[in-house]
């Protein structure tokens, strides 16, 4: 979890500390530090342009009466607070840390992508992470009032999915229109409100990807993600049928393995653009895109805005 607009950090005085988050503090502030790149580097073979390891997307908000929404990028931080007002957490990539949830014992945690959560008012949270993900926050305001906002941990929702990737995508087209973003963040409290009424049990596909297998097969991808890779060859990794694995990443990710490898691309060529100076052609291929026309092709259907669009943006920052 990272800390929203309208929570309190326990405490007060401390702020955000823009350094590099210090993993044996003890301070309960929240840190939100530097980016960086799990193995990106190292999955380029070849590649010898230097990275800027300081160069990372802004924070993205909106505050409006009714909700506010924040799209935080991804890099290290560590948080601990307690919640005044109901949090809907989506994360867009997969996050290792380690947290405590309404409790003081501190545990590991692996949150697959495109999974959704929910931190009650009264909750007291604490969470570090040294890489981090790209992560989208709504504190709903007003709409809490209109639905029951309970609990809920790692949840996937295929409307949940639709709206938090809709979210994103105004929020980096900077249009930030209220009528634009209101439906999508009452999809979301519909999301959490199904999530916590009722308990669904899972089913036997989504189980079998186990937190083993998607640490294993995330691990995979992303040292291989600079060239083509198949279902069948994903499959292998985590040694299951093609059929089966396909059912189960749905399952356990909401998503199709070759949707899900669209995203992890476009991460990849985000993350370039902020913290290389390759230019679009290298940044397409180093991500795993056929050609330069592909990545933005891609750019515009899923994040609204063309690759050269969001690399101005960043240099404005």
């Amino acid at each position: 979890m990272r800390i929203p607009g309208g929570l309190r950090i326990v405490e007060s005085g401390i702020g955000v500390c823009l350094h590099e988050t210090d993993l044996e503090s003890t301070v309960p502030a929240l840190c939100y530090g530097r980016g960086r790149l799990s193995q990106t580097g190292r999955a380029m073979a070849g590649c010898e342009k230097r990275w800027d390891a300081a160069a990372v997307e802004p924070v993205r908000r909106f505050a409006a009466p009714q909700f506010s929404v924040e799209l935080l990028p991804k890099q290290s931080y560590e948080t601990a607070y307690i919640a005044e007002h109901a949090a809907i957490g989506f994360a867009f990539e997969r996050q290792c840390g380690v947290h405590a949830f309404a409790s003081s014992r501190i545990l590991p945690f692996q949150r697959p992508p495109n999974t959704l959560s929910c931190v009650p008012p009264g909750c007291d949270v604490y969470s570090t992470s040294t890489d981090g993900g790209e992560y989208l926050v709504v504190v709903p305001g007003l709409a809490r009032s209109t639905f029951d906002l309970g609990p809920v941990d790692t949840r996937v929702d295929a409307a949940a999915i639709a709206a938090a990737y809709a979210i994103r995508r105004t929020l980096l087209r900077g249009t930030h229109c209220h009528e634009e973003l209101e439906p999508h963040i009452y999809a979301l409290c519909e999301s959490v409100e199904l999530a916590s009424s009722r308990l669904r049990a899972s089913r036997p596909s989504a189980r079998s990807m186990t937190a083993a297998r998607l640490r294993k097969l995330a691990d995979y991808i992303d040292a291989n993600l600079h060239r083509s890779l198949g279902v069948t060859e994903l499959a292998a990794v985590v040694e299951l049928s093609e059929g089966f694995f396909i059912r189960a990443f749905k399952a356990a990710i909401g998503k199709s393995p070759h949707d899900h490898l669209i995203d992890c691309r476009l991460a990849r060529a985000r993350a370039l653009l902020a913290h290389s100076p390759y230019d679009l052609r290298e940044v397409a291929l180093a991500s795993g895109f056929s050609s330069h026309a592909h990545m933005t092709r891609l750019f515009h259907a899923r994040l609204g805005l063309a690759p050269s669009a969001l690399r101005s943006g960043l240099a404005r920052h």
